[in-house]
């Protein structure tokens, strides 16, 4: 069940069935209303600045006040970035462009055939719109001949491979033990709403949620065909299910902890843990029928499942999946489901007034299920070897940085220092996109039915990732698209990847001067390397293997070190009187933390080769500059009252003035006396 660290999120790997929330809580994309009238001597927008802010009270509002003031959140978006999402549209009209012509192309290739059918498919909403009844039905029919147990497994399977995640998820990991190994995986899963929180917290606004919820599942299940006068009893049982399953869930702050999610009790466990479930038939239609060698990621869950087996009627278990099914399909069927999956995914959770615009759908789609197809031609189009080249440079740069401080730091005793600096020589930099390109031709795409194209997607990736049991670790795969505007590090492979599609401007620009492009795009190369030795990372070795090797000593003093950051971050307040939870975020803000100070390191010995302009700012006024106006950004409350339940990132303003309070360079780039607000008079300091 690896997950990368990512620079702005996780990205799951085992299953499909996330992507099918075509309109849901997305990262951001365009916002006509806004520009980046960046200066062509340094990089900077200039504009953006609010001027009647000091820097030293408030940099984050110094570096991006006029631009929040100026920039509206487009109608189908939860939130705006003056970068992610200002490179996310541009990424998005390069990937329309490219299909488009290969749904017109007359002699398509194999690759430009399937991405063209694809999207074509996807695109006809005429043709969604008749066959929508007849997919649904084909989807929900298996579900009645569910009489028992046995056939509830049979089931289960079915929508695991296809459409549809409940009760739990299976999938495939490098052992924590033995990075060498692929074994089995299964972790807890079955909830309709974002994270175990949204059923258990108490307050009213969670409360009215959950009554929306229900009404939501309700209006899905009439949709569907049950009659309106039983739709709010069965709503009412796929809460209570999933209510129990939130109960036994473990939370997200939990989960970071990877030492609380290995248990390698193997099959024999999980059927000791839940033997009502027919393990043995599940795995055989899943087809990994061998499969013995299981890390049980939460195994309370499982208990806890293995006790609601037994007290759950099997007509509501097939209510609770026929639900499922809706909540996972509704954005591939007809205008009556994708709107009412709007109206509760988005416009409730997020506060987005208006569904995207059927083509963005489609081409986000597009990219999730045939990635790395549509990734080749992306490349072509949009990545040269120069910006591989220059990219590399800078994080070597960053990496010799961390090679010097390890060396030089106090609080770090010598055993300790030599794995570190081990680790870190062993750090695999990955850049752009892929050596090897994936293989689709064993999917069956054409241009009848975006269900059945889905459907192919699903089998697809389900099979591709359970092949690997029992097989070494492919370390030349990759996590995410090369358009994805994102970042990560994988603990388990001890590697960083940086996608094509977020080394463009604002991030990385060839215009800007060394100072902004150091502060933006080096601040994300030093963000992941610090993800290796965060309070997650730190616990795999540089094998990938999960072990002890700090000394008491040294492992005790980073605990004091990391609780600095999570006592800080507690303490910010964010809407209404919530505040970041801070051992949620711990590890991204050590990370942002670690970052900050890498790039600036390694700007400083780079950056007299190629000098900034001597004009308004110092090189390290630009630097610091150049990291906040890559974090410029506007939420909306419903979206960020969400993020601060599920997301591991602190809100943008905090991932500037959060570690730059803490960095006496910066302190000494805008000459900010103690006392000021942006000078934190206990400074955390990790690494």
């Amino acid at each position: 069940m690896s997950r990368p660290v990512a620079l702005g999120g996780s990205l799951g790997v085992l299953s499909l069935s996330g992507l099918l929330a075509l309109g849901a809580c997305h990262p951001q994309k365009a916002a006509p209303a806004t520009t980046m009238a960046a200066t062509a001597e340094t990089g900077i927008d200039e504009g953006a600045l609010d001027r009647g802010v000091q820097p030293c009270e408030d940099f984050y509002q110094y570096a991006c006040g006029s631009w929040i003031k100026r920039t509206e959140i487009p109608a189908d978006q939860p939130s705006w970035m003056r970068s992610f999402s200002v490179i996310r549209d541009k990424n998005q009209d390069e990937m329309k462009a490219i299909l488009e012509a290969a749904a017109a192309a007359k002699a398509p290739d194999a690759v430009e055939k399937q991405l063209g059918d694809f999207y074509a498919a996807c695109l006809d909403e005429d043709k969604i719109e008749k066959s929508s009844k007849a997919d649904l039905d084909g989807l929900l029919l298996p579900i009645e001949g569910v009489k028992d147990l046995g056939t509830l497994a049979h089931e289960i399977a079915r929508e695991h491979l296809g459409v549809g995640m409940p009760l739990f998820e299976l999938g495939v990991q490098q052992d924590n033990k033995d990075a060498t190994l692929m074994i089995g995986a299964i972790d807890q899963a079955g909830l309709g709403m974002p994270d175990r929180e949204y059923y258990l917290a108490s307050d009213e606004k969670s409360k009215v949620i959950r009554a929306q919820y229900e009404a939501h599942v309700a209006k899905m299940l009439e949709l569907s065909g049950v009659p309106a006068d039983k739709t709010k009893a069965q709503a009412q049982i796929v809460v209570r299910i999933e209510t129990e399953l939130a109960k036994a869930s473990m939370s997200r702050t939990d989960r970071r902890d990877p030492e609380k999610t290995y248990h390698r009790i193997e099959l024999k466990g999980l059927v000791k843990l839940a033997p009502k479930f027919p393990w043995t038939a599940y795995l055989k239609d899943m087809g990994a029928a061998n499969l013995t060698q299981l890390n049980v990621v939460t195994p309370e869950f499982f208990g806890a499942l293995g006790k609601q087996l037994g007290k759950t009627l099997i007509p509501e278990w097939r209510i609770y999946l026929r639900w499922h099914v809706l909540h996972a399909a509704a954005p591939l069927l007809g205008k009556a489901f994708v709107d009412e999956s709007f109206a509760f995914n988005d416009k409730t959770l997020t506060g987005i007034d208006k569904l995207q615009p059927r083509w963005k759908r489609c081409v986000e789609l597009t990219d999730k299920v045939l990635g790395e197809a549509l990734g080749q031609v992306f490349v072509k189009k949009t990545f040269g070897t120069e910006g591989k080249a220059t990219t590399q440079t800078m994080v070597t740069s960053i990496e010799k940085a961390m090679e010097e401080n390890l060396q030089k730091l106090a609080w770090m005793d010598d055993a300790t220092r030599t794995a570190a600096l081990g680790k870190l020589a062993t750090v695999v930099n990955k850049i752009g996109f892929p050596d090897v390109w994936r293989d689709y031709s064993s999917m069956k795409i054409g241009r009848d039915s975006l269900v059945a194209n889905f459907t192919q997607g699903a089998l697809y990736e389900n099979h591709r990732q359970l092949a690997k049991l029992g097989k070494p670790v492919d370390r030349n795969e990759w996590l995410m698209t090369p358009p994805a505007v994102n970042a990560y590090y994988e603990a388990s492979k001890n590697e960083m990847c940086f996608p094509a599609g977020i080394l463009q401007p604002p991030f990385y620009s060839r215009k800007a001067v060394d100072a902004v492009n150091y502060g933006a795009i080096g601040m994300v190369m030093g963000h992941e390397l610090t993800h290796g030795f965060d309070d997650e990372g730190r616990k795999y070795d540089a094998k990938g293997n999960q072990v002890k090797w700090w000394t008491p000593a040294t492992d005790a003093e980073f605990e004091k070190r990391a609780q600095c950051v999570v006592d800080q971050f507690n303490a910010y307040e964010v809407i209404d009187g919530k505040k970041i939870n801070g051992k949620l975020t711990n590890g991204e803000n050590i990370a942002d933390l670690g970052g900050l100070k890498l790039a600036y390191r390694a700007f400083q010995s780079t950056h007299k080769a190629h000098p900034a302009p001597e004009k308004g700012f110092t090189d390290e006024q630009l630097f610091f500059l150049g990291a906040a106006q890559a974090w410029c950004g506007k939420r909306r409350p419903e979206l960020e009252r969400a993020r601060l339940i599920t997301d591991p990132h602190s809100p943008p303003k905090f991932r500037i003035n959060g570690p730059l309070s803490n960095l006496p360079e910066f302190a000494a780039a805008f000459q900010c006396k103690p006392g000021s607000k942006m000078v934190r008079q206990d400074a955390c300091v990790v690494w």
